[in-house]
């Protein structure tokens, strides 16, 4: 299923379908569709005063006209009437257009909500018209209880169901990561909804931008492209000067949309200059490589190295939307792959085992794989929006994969990098007696399996030294994430340097 596709909520009268299919529509930022509100403005008639002087076959004909139309069309929530989907036709016609969810609540409460409507022209005789109906609602393969939940709480199960669409809560809100092949070529017909359709800034890289973003850039009502090189040694506050004079000169101002597209470099770069702009611009994340899907795109943290040490000036800035292109992954070097899949095995040993089966890494398996990659992460940074707390988890093996980083210059990839860390992680984890050399091996063996390296031959004091610098140290003393099980991170203070260097 293309990420364009529909999202139909179904279910007999009083189940809460339009309530739940507006708030579904606000937090993917898509055009919400109430069947019956629509009928009734086109006939400037009530429902009831359809029923009454036109009766339930014209109604019928209307509601089915209108659900064929409605099914040729992409990226909406639909809320059905009670019985339109009882019609075969059409609900194979919306079944196609989309994933159908059906939506259910008890006879009581049925009886108190319907028993009080007086705009239900079928409501009085409701107990014989669900009896009637209740096989074809449970043939509806997504079922969705509606009882002791929300209308909040159930938008988000029915998101967390959908194949194309994933919700990051933040403190100011949220922001929907949406997910499928082809969204980049869809951009301009969806330019309106994703806010794009005034000044966009497009920054990529030099790689990315010949393949993805002149196409883009051109599509797009008023847009200019920025292409800066390519690599993490380019990611400085130099490289953000130059993104600030280009944005001026394409003339940039406080309601221009800044777009990253590429990898965790662009992504980091461009949300940081989208974050300090005019104090601040609207930013939205495309990121290309498999790395910054799983990771860098998502949570709000920006920023930018300095020579003594990676990503010490950021800050947070929250993305309007996340565009997951499953097809830029098909152009992706094999060895960025691989870099990506470190953050996967990452995610996989903090919280989520079943990303440790490697049957889930085929590159055809993406869209399944990344679903359940980004899931950890979303579940990490909304408990922990701004890193005070179980949000430091996430820096499995980074403090050691930055210092290598550093030393070499970025000759090692970051993925390539974080690897051996998290090795070194889990080394240092069997040393202090919290894990035994079982997992230890288990974690080599997965990261071979992928075409990781799991050491480096480095001086062991630059190591260290470099390692020093990190940003999640505290007044000098070393803090590092380590690792008591699988699905157990956890934060160690006060780690003795003989005791890091005798894992280095």
């Amino acid at each position: 299923m293309t990420a364009a596709a529909n999202i139909i909520l179904t279910g007999f009268m009083g189940v809460g379908k339009s309530t739940v299919g507006a708030i579904v529509a606000l937090m993917l930022k898509r055009e919400f569709v109430d069947m019956d509100c629509l009928l009734e403005a086109r006939a400037s008639m009530t429902i009831a005063q359809i029923f009454a002087k036109q009766g339930e076959a014209a109604f019928r004909a209307l509601e089915r006209q209108l659900a064929f139309e409605l099914a040729q069309r992409k990226t909406l929530v639909i809320a059905t009437g009670g019985g339109t989907l009882i019609d075969d036709e059409v609900r194979a016609a919306l079944g196609g257009s989309g994933k159908i969810f059906c939506l259910s609540a008890d006879a009581a409460a049925l009886h108190s909500r319907l028993t009080a409507s007086g705009e239900r022209p079928l409501a009085p005789n409701w107990q014989e018209l669900y009896a009637a109906r209740r096989e074809v609602y449970a043939s509806l393969p997504h079922q969705i209880e509606t009882m002791g939940k929300t209308p909040e709480q159930l938008a988000s199960e029915i998101i967390a169901l959908d194949e194309t669409a994933l919700y990051v809560k933040t403190p100011a809100g949220g922001y929907p990561i949406v997910l499928g092949g082809g969204l980049l070529k869809q951009i301009p017909q969806d330019a309106e909804r994703l806010g794009l359709t005034g000044h966009v800034i497009v920054v990529s890289n030099e790689t990315v931008a010949p393949l993805y973003g002149e196409a883009l850039v051109k599509s797009l009502p008023r847009a200019d492209l920025i292409t800066v090189p390519d690599g993490e040694k380019h990611k400085t506050l130099g490289t953000v000067r130059q993104l600030y004079d280009a944005m001026l000169a394409h003339g940039a101002d406080r309601s221009s949309t800044l777009l990253a597209l590429g990898g965790g470099v662009i992504g980091d770069m461009a949300g940081f200059a989208a974050a300090t702009y005019m104090r601040g611009i609207r930013f939205v994340q495309a990121p290309t490589s498999l790395l910054a899907m799983v990771d860098a795109s998502v949570g709000g943290k920006v920023g930018v190295d300095l020579p003594q040490g990676k990503n010490l000036i950021g800050a947070f800035k929250q993305p309007e939307t996340v565009l997951l292109d499953t097809d830029t992954l098909k152009t992706l070097p094999e060895t960025q792959w691989r870099c990506g899949m470190a953050e996967v095995i990452k995610h996989g040993l903090i919280a989520q085992p079943a990303l440790l089966e490697p049957e889930l890494w085929a590159p055809e398996q993406a869209a399944r794989l990344l679903r359940q990659a980004i899931q950890v992460k979303i579940d990490v940074v909304e408990a922990d929006p701004f890193e005070h707390g179980i949000r430091a988890h996430l820096n499995l093996g980074h403090t050691f994969g930055h210092a290598i980083e550093k030393v070499t210059q970025f000759a090692v990839p970051h993925g390539e990098a974080v690897a051996i860390g998290i090795v070194k992680a889990a080394l240092l984890s069997r040393n202090l007696g919290m894990i035994d050399d079982a997992l230890v091996s288990r974690i080599q063996r997965l990261l071979r399996h992928i075409g990781l390296p799991t050491d480096i031959q480095l001086d062991a004091e630059r190591w260290y030294a470099a390692m020093a610098t990190d940003k999640k140290w505290k007044a000098g003393v070393p803090r590092l994430v380590l690792l008591k099980g699988v699905g157990a991170a956890t934060v160690i203070e006060g780690i003795s340097k003989e005791e890091i260097l005798a894992v280095l």
